[in-house]
């Protein structure tokens, strides 16, 4: 496990991923870092913690305008798989097994 450090808004924040994947993540905090910093310009008094909501939410929004195929010249993004039943049960029954596994193997 790889670990990344970002800077958000003048802070530090330490980021565990996967080998491989620091550039990718470096990549998604300055995105995020542009959307603050167009928060920061017509909101300035806003906390760093009221800053980081407020661009989840604009992200979140985004994301479901994509899904809904609202975006033009964009098309729609797929729901995520676990957004079926059957899948996300399987997918449950799975971890609890693995959960089992582990608890097994801890066990002295």
């Amino acid at each position: 496990m790889a670990r990344v450090e970002i800077n958000l808004n003048n802070r530090p924040y330490p980021i565990a991923c996967e080998d491989g994947q620091e550039g990718r993540v470096r990549e998604v905090a300055t995105f995020v870092q542009e959307r603050i910093r167009e928060i920061q310009g017509s909101v300035r008094t806003a906390t760093d913690t009221h800053l980081l909501v407020m661009v989840a939410l604009m992200l979140g929004d985004e994301l479901l305008d994509l899904r809904e195929g609202k975006v033009p010249g964009a098309a729609a993004v797929a729901a995520s798989p676990l957004d079926d039943p059957e899948l996300a049960s399987r997918l449950q029954k799975l971890a609890d097994r693995i959960e089992a596994i582990a608890a097994r193997v801890e066990t002295p």
